[in-house]
């Protein structure tokens, strides 16, 4: 009897194995709408990458420009064409340099020195130009290509 029910039995068949998985169209649209914004992050952050070049180009060159000779003439050009190169039409770009000194003190709270005795001057003072050097380097560091225009002192003038 044990023999007829074992020979009864049939093998246990598997069930096919399926090769095709397919998703929902809501996963395959949730998957193309994030890939979609992947791809626009990694552009807009290139981008940025490229727009701030010329700002990591300027940070190179400061380094290279603060041990030479008539270095804080190097360096005050570098500041204003840093400003030049990303707002064209700053009013800060045609001060005197007075008022130029006065425009970057409100920038940055680094000291600054006196930059008419340090940019007109025939000898070299390597303390104000290190002083100097070092305001352009934090300058740089926090200048996110958005520096405000002068502010408008005519009524505080005439009050």
């Amino acid at each position: 009897m044990a023999d007829t029910a074992l020979a009864q039995l049939a093998d246990i068949s598997e069930p096919a194995l399926q090769l095709n998985f397919a998703l929902a169209p809501i996963w395959w649209l949730l998957a193309g709408v994030l890939l979609a914004a992947l791809v626009y992050l990694l552009v807009r952050l290139y981008s940025r990458w490229r727009y701030f070049a010329a700002k990591r180009q300027a940070q190179q060159m400061l380094g290279q420009l603060w041990a030479r000779p008539g270095a804080a003439i190097s360096i005050n050009q570098l500041i204003k064409r840093v400003l030049q190169h990303y707002q064209p039409a700053h009013p800060a770009l045609s001060l005197p340099t007075q008022q130029w000194q006065t425009w970057l003190a409100t920038q940055h709270s680094a000291p600054l020195p006196d930059l008419t005795s340090l940019l007109y001057r025939a000898d070299n003072d390597s303390d104000a130009t290190e002083q100097f050097y070092q305001f352009a380097k934090a300058w740089l560091a926090q200048y996110r290509a958005n520096a405000p225009a002068l502010a408008d002192n005519t009524e505080a003038a005439h009050a």
